[in-house]
């Protein structure tokens, strides 16, 4: 009898329901990541309007645009189940956008990959930089405690004048509290010194010659 309702618990088990896909991660098109966006349709003297552009993605209903001004924070976003959506945005300025996949019969979401572009603005005009990408520590890591007590930090910067004049590291182990732990930077790596293990914070700020800035994502890493 014991064995009649083990091998009935497992039929029933196995006849369970499939587990519902995840929607997959749509790969962007355009914008492409770094682009000046010169052919945006230009609505008035401040705005121009911007066609962005995606592959398809498994197992997606719906698609979420979100596209922010990196020097304001300011997000725009739209839903659509098309591969293509149009927003009105202020012109002379820096832009990230990426897009969320969703599915009707699950929570889960997945993003895409995180592009950059420039919307042009008046001609002959400075661009500002655009964020640094943090590159190592990558976000969240756990790294095992150097014998030297010394770390590597390496970013890519970006800017469409190619006038970076510098760049400042910001570190800290609260994301509220950090400090300017090296300033002046001319290189895209530098190797600090950490004693204590710990979670630290990090960021970078872009300058360039006209007296432009702008700020990466916050990264926190880990030493044991």
């Amino acid at each position: 009898m014991k064995n009649f309702w083990l091998l009935a618990v497992c039929i029933l088990w196995g006849c369970g329901p499939d587990p519902i896909p995840e929607p997959q991660p749509t790969v962007l098109i355009s914008p492409s990541d770094g682009d000046l966006c010169t052919l945006a349709s230009k609505v008035n003297d401040a705005e121009r309007q911007v066609r962005f552009q995606w592959t398809a993605a498994l197992n997606t209903d719906v698609y979420e645009l979100i596209v922010q001004n990196t020097q304001t924070g300011l997000q725009f976003t739209k839903q659509t189940s098309l591969l293509t959506e149009s927003l009105i945005l202020p012109m002379g300025t820096p832009y990230k956008w990426y897009v969320l996949s969703k599915s009707t019969l699950t929570p889960a979401v997945n993003q895409s990959d995180i592009w950059q572009f420039y919307l042009e603005g008046e001609p002959n005009a400075t661009y500002v930089p655009f964020p640094a990408r943090l590159v190592t520590p990558e976000n969240q890591v756990v790294l095992v405690k150097s014998e030297t007590e010394e770390y590597f930090f390496q970013w890519e910067g970006l800017d469409l004048d190619n006038d970076i004049s510098h760049y400042d590291l910001y570190l800290g182990d609260d994301p509220d509290t950090m400090s300017l732990k090296k300033d002046n930077i001319t290189t895209e790596q530098i190797n600090l010194n950490l004693i204590s293990p710990g979670t630290y914070y990090w960021q970078i700020k872009t300058f360039d010659k006209e007296g432009n800035q702008s700020t990466s994502l916050l990264f926190s890493f880990q030493i044991n």
